[in-house]
Formats: structure tokens, C-alpha cells, sequence
């Protein structure tokens, strides 16, 4: 599929909603609470069912190990690497470095790159990026809190960073389409319905709430912003693309993988800094810059 086919649709469409957002918020037809709210219904209800009824209709016998483990390897080097960049060569805040390191590895799957895959590909073949959501949700969220934890208060509670995932609906949605999955349930037609029906608004209700609380953003210059789009955008898809050209052969696991590591920096960096009372300037603008140039990196990649 040609780079500006792939472009013009689905990703353009699909960050349109996005870009909607920002203007509305920018122009005040919509409100950073009002936007809040509607994210929280979106992260609470829509997104959860949606990958409730991806991980439970997947084909997990189809599934590799091997990509995923070096998917995760390659974040924890460029999380490693970003921090010692940030705190030394930018002499930046710990708690900010952090997060700013965590932007540069964790990709905006569920928002942005899962809605293009499945326009591409289909729900049948988007396991690579449930895989993904999964780990992220998990071992680097949890991670990222007991940093956050130490950072600000002097001590992690590892209980309280482990329960604050566990509790996280995105989670509980996924372990429970995975017991659907390896327990072979059929669904009830209902559930299927309601799963398809709500599942399908979970992108665009998210992505437009996003864009409105982004559009408070004041932008400035500052190399740190540039530094960590790279690292997202470049070093990150390159690091990924490079292991999995060694592990794996190519196809569609492949390509989502390395589609997956080329989205743009998620926006649960920016919801820890707020959460912890990190500066959020940097951080803001590392989401809206590499939300806008991930359209030519996901057109490159996308197939």
C-alpha cells in the first residue's frame, strides 16, 4: 500500500479526531474538565471493552514470545540511556527525567496505533499490539509509580504501585478476555454486541478528550523536546526493527511490532506528572509533537 494511500486513510482520519480536540480546546468550545470527564469515560468503559473483545477473539496459538521479549528489552535500554541523557547532559529533575524517559518508550497504542492497525489489518490480526498494551500496562506502569514514589516521597510502596495496576480497568479487561480466550467461552450474541458496538467508539472519544486537555500545552523552545521525539520516533522504531529483523520473519507480527514502536509517546507520561507534580511543559510537547510527525513514521511503516 503506497505511503500517502496509507496516509490519507487511515492515519490522517484517524489523528483528525486528535487535532479536533486541540481545536476545540484551543478555540474554548470544549473545556480541559468537560474533556477530562470524557476521558475517563473512555479509559474507564470504552477502551477496556474494546480490548476485552480483541484479547478474547485472538489467535493466541499464532502467538511469539521471542518479539515481545525483545520489544521490552529495547524500552528498558532507551529508558536507561533517556534518563542518563536527562539528568546528566540536560541536568533536568529526576522525577522529570523519568517521565520524559518514559515518553521516549511508551508508544500511544491504544489511542492511536491500534484504530489504524485495525482499519489495516482487522480485529483477527492485531495481537502483536495487545501483547504490547499489555506489557506497558503492567511491568513499565508499575515501574514507573515506585520510581515516581521513591522520587517524591523518599520510599516506594510496592503494594500501593501493584494495586494501583491491578486495579486499572484496561488491565482487569484484558485478563479477563484472556481467561475467554483459553477457557474457548463462547460468547453470548449480547455481550458480543455491546462489545462491538461500544468497543468501536473507544478511539475517537479518547483521542478527542486528548486533544483538548493537549491544547493548554504553551509551546517553547526546548532541546529536550527535540531530543526525546527522536528517541520515540527514531532510535526507538530502529532499536525495535532491528532485533525483530534477527528474530523473527517477516510478517504481519513483524510489522506490527515495529508499528507499534514508531506511534507517538503516550499520554500516561503526562498523567504521572500531573499525579506527582512534575513540570509538564517538556512532556506535553514531546505527546503533541510526536503525535503530529507519527503520521509519516506509522505511513512509512504501515504496509
Amino acid at each position: 500500500m503506497p505511503i500517502f494511500e496509507v496516509l490519507a486513510d487511515p492515519i490522517l482520519p484517524v489523528f483528525a479526531m486528535l487535532a479536533l480536540g486541540f481545536a476545540m480546546g484551543r478555540f474554548g468550545y470544549m473545556s480541559a474538565d468537560g474533556a477530562r470527564a470524557i476521558n475517563k469515560l473512555a479509559m474507564v468503559v470504552l477502551l477496556p471493552t474494546l480490548l476485552f473483545g480483541l484479547i478474547a477473539n485472538a489467535p493466541v496459538e499464532n502467538f511469539r514470545l521471542a518479539p515481545l521479549t525483545w520489544y521490552f528489552a529495547s524500552e528498558l535500554i532507551l529508558f536507561t540511556a533517556g534518563y542518563l541523557i536527562a539528568t546528566r547532559l540536560l541536568r533536568r529533575e529526576r522525577g522529570e527525567s523519568v517521565l520524559m524517559a518514559f515518553a521516549g518508550i511508551f508508544s500511544n497504542s491504544v489511542l492511536f496505533v491500534l484504530p489504524i492497525s485495525l482499519l489495516i489489518y482487522g480485529p483477527d490480526k492485531v495481537l502483536a499490539i495487545t501483547a504490547v498494551v499489555t506489557l506497558d500496562s503492567t511491568i513499565p506502569f508499575a515501574a514507573a509509580i515506585v520510581v515516581m514514589q521513591v522520587i517524591t516521597s523518599g520510599r516506594a510502596t510496592v503494594g500501593a504501585a501493584l494495586l494501583s495496576v491491578v486495579r486499572t480497568p484496561l488491565l482487569i479487561a484484558m485478563v479477563a478476555g484472556a481467561i475467554v480466550n483459553l477457557s474457548d467461552v463462547v460468547l453470548p450474541d449480547p455481550i458480543v454486541t455491546f462489545v462491538q458496538f461500544n468497543g468501536s467508539a473507544a478511539g475517537p472519544v479518547a483521542l478527542f478528550a486528548l486533544g483538548v486537555v493537549l491544547s493548554r500545552t504553551r509551546f517553547s523552545y526546548d532541546p529536550a523536546v527535540l531530543i526525546f521525539s527522536a528517541v520515540k520516533l527514531v532510535l526507538f522504531p530502529v532499536l525495535v526493527g532491528v532485533g525483530l529483523h534477527l528474530l523473527i520473519e517477516p510478517g504481519p507480527q513483524r510489522e506490527l511490532f515495529q508499528l507499534t514502536s514508531a506511534g507517538p509517546a503516550g499520554a500516561m507520561a503526562f498523567s504521572l506528572a500531573l499525579l506527582y507534580g512534575v513540570r509538564t511543559d517538556a512532556i506535553a510537547q514531546i505527546i503533541i509533537f510526536t503525535s503530529a510527525l507519527s503520521l509519516l513514521t506509522l505511513a512509512i511503516l504501515a504496509p
